[in-house]
């Protein structure tokens, strides 16, 4: 029995009793089963209200999932996609990573030589300008002796 039917319950009962509708009692009665009555379709109406969001929430999780999905796609496939990529960058020069951690959150992240390149680049988890003042130096003379004497 729901909680609406158990208020008309509780009224057929009362007024089946007969009770005099003058004494103190009858009217504590009724004002008592009156109240119950508003409590109850508050909680039938705050119920149905929950059971839609519920059900815009579920949708919006849809969504979102589906959305997630084609951005991100499947996370196993991402791992050897990634490995496949870090020994592609072993063999490419270009295709060099680097480190950063940010002053300011501690967020670790990967920076490539483009980024370098600018001079300056924002921390993706707090959104902190970091710069760069880097000058890139030829590679030692040591390795280009030996470079063309191995030739």
């Amino acid at each position: 029995m729901e909680l609406m039917e158990k208020v008309s319950y509780l009224k057929g009962l009362v007024d089946m009793a007969e009770f005099d509708p003058s004494t103190k009692e009858t009217k504590v009665l009724n004002a008592m089963i009156e109240v119950m009555d508003e409590l109850a379709k508050t909680v039938e109406s705050l119920s149905e209200a929950n059971n839609q969001m519920c059900e815009v929430i579920e949708s919006i999780d849809e969504d979102l999932s589906q959305v997630e999905e084609d951005l991100y796609g499947d996370e196993d496939e991402d791992e050897d996609d990634d490995e496949e990529e870090d020994d592609d960058d072993e063999d490419d020069d270009d295709g060099d990573l680097y480190e950063v951690t940010c002053p300011t959150c501690g967020e670790v992240f990967d920076v490539d030589e483009f980024m370098l390149d600018e001079g300056e680049v924002n921390c993706p988890n707090c959104g902190e300008r970091l710069e760069f003042d880097l000058q890139i130096d030829d590679p030692p003379a040591k390795e280009e002796t030996e470079t063309p004497s191995e030739e």
